[in-house]
């Protein structure tokens, strides 16, 4: 029954997720073919967004969904202390993305500002989903959120079609939001605002002290996510468009991976394991780790021989400068999968502190590389700060990881390396004698080997050695 009910809550979870993402994909796609100048500034208005979101979020969800599952006190209080407080966030974060893009041309700035708007308010209403995942109410998100995705996307997209302005098209990400905020005052049943008063914010403030490290990295990894593109916007406007696109394939993997399996999956098995097994804690964490590098290997090695035919044909043939810029980025996908791995280990052995200086070395790398690649090279630039500041990051963390958990052993890093060498010799040698194709499936051979060798073992089955010798 429990079995049961886990798979539904994370099925509904993943329906309300990837119905946006098909949603968003067909956005996109038409977006950057109507116009790509109108695809840069959505890509600036999305950073700035997620920035927003991230301010008026505040690190308050994991508190909230911790103080819920405790059932502490009265929730509905609880939620309407805290969404006022998330409003006062966001209206300053609002006032000082707007000082920011005041260089920008006023068309832009108000796009900035709408989009921005838009995710700051996810970031409010997030407050009324943790409430739903910790009382198990995941259906109830999942019906907020679908229908509010089809609206405001489904309206983005009928603007592209019709070709409207930039300005009216950046409406989707508000009317999405609204939708989502009204549905869910709806679901609740009640105004969720209460009134707050100082004393209120005092104890909120006492209650959320453990969440401050949290918050901290989270910041973080936004901030060193996101400024390469105002920066690349600062230095070349027309590379933003070519930048997002190259962008939008290794995000969305990268992303699927990281939330879907690892933050909903792994993470609480390992957080478990630590505490009662370390055993089963590097079983666990070596099976899922040869898995992820097995299958991150094969789409790197696609994306880097087929990104130069792929990206004119689904965004079209303006876009064939951002096959170089999306080869560079390609690593961000296998740093991506193993430093989440590592990084949720790491939570789970309680090293906080020092995963935040992790982020924050990160954040310094990403800081100087945007300061001296992207002047010498704004759109290759670009992708490789974030690939840099990516590598150095997953360095730290899945260097940590292997170090106190030793998830792989030298025999099976030395198996992987033959895997890739075999697979570059192949595709390398064969293209000077034959058709291109014949080389990719060459070169592809190995690749897939090592993911049949290192596949997950078959769900629910118990007593199966996961740690077999390469």
């Amino acid at each position: 029954m429990k079995l049961t009910r886990l798979t539904r809550q994370l099925g509904c979870i993943l329906g309300a997720q990837w119905t946006r993402d098909l949603s968003w994909t067909i956005f996109t796609i038409l977006l950057a073919r109507y116009s790509k100048d109108m695809m840069g500034q959505l890509a600036t208005a999305l950073a700035a967004g997620y920035l927003v979101k991230t301010a008026a979020d505040v690190g308050l969800n994991d508190f909230l969904l911790s103080s819920f599952a405790r059932r502490d006190g009265r929730p509905r209080v609880l939620l309407g202390q805290v969404t006022w407080l998330k409003c006062c966030f966001l209206f300053i974060a609002l006032a000082v993305t707007w000082a920011l893009v005041l260089p920008y041309p006023l068309e832009e700035r108000l796009v900035v500002l709408l989009i921005a708007a838009g995710f700051g308010l996810d970031g409010v209403t997030d407050s009324f989903f943790a409430l739903c995942q910790a009382r198990g109410r995941q259906d109830v998100e999942m019906r907020i959120r679908i229908p509010s995705a089809l609206i405001g996307i489904g309206y983005g997209i009928v603007c592209v079609v019709f070709q409207f302005p930039m300005l009216a098209i950046a409406l989707y990400k508000p009317l999405e939001s609204g939708c989502c905020a009204v549905l869910a005052v709806c679901a609740l049943g009640r105004n969720p605002l209460v009134r707050l008063n100082w004393a209120a914010v005092r104890n909120l403030a006492v209650k959320m002290r453990s969440g401050v490290v949290f918050t901290l990295m989270a910041a973080c990894t936004m901030c060193y996510n996101k400024i390469n593109v105002f920066f690349l916007r600062n230095s070349s406007p027309e590379a933003v468009g070519a930048y997002s696109v190259a962008w939008e394939t290794v995000e969305g993997l990268s992303v699927l991976v990281s939330s879907a399996l690892l933050g909903k999956v792994i993470f609480p098995l390992l957080a478990r394991y630590w505490r009662e097994n370390r055993e089963a804690f590097r079983q666990l964490a070596g099976q899922t780790a040869r898995s992820l590098w097995a299958a991150a290997l094969p789409v790197i090695f696609l994306i880097c021989v087929e990104s130069d035919r792929f990206l004119p044909f689904i965004y079209g043939p303006e876009y064939a400068d951002a096959s170089t810029a999306q080869r560079l980025l390609t690593p961000c996908l296998a740093t991506a999968f193993l430093h989440n791995l590592a990084a949720y280990a790491m939570i789970g052995m309680r090293k906080h502190n020092l995963l935040l200086g992790f982020y924050v070395s990160g954040l310094v790398v990403n800081n100087i590389c945007c300061l001296t690649l992207i002047p010498w090279q704004p759109l290759e630039g670009a992708a490789l700060t974030l690939t840099i500041t990516k590598v150095w990051v997953a360095i730290l963390t899945v260097g940590y990881f292997q170090w106190v958990a030793r998830p792989m052993r030298l025999r099976q890093w030395a198996l992987m390396l033959l895997a890739i060498g075999i697979c570059l010799v192949l595709w390398y040698g064969l293209s000077l004698v034959t058709w291109r194709e014949v080389a990719e499936l060459a070169g592809l051979v190995p690749l897939l080997l090592l993911f049949w060798r290192w596949r997950p073992p078959p769900p629910f089955e118990r007593d199966r050695k996961q740690t077999a010798e390469a």
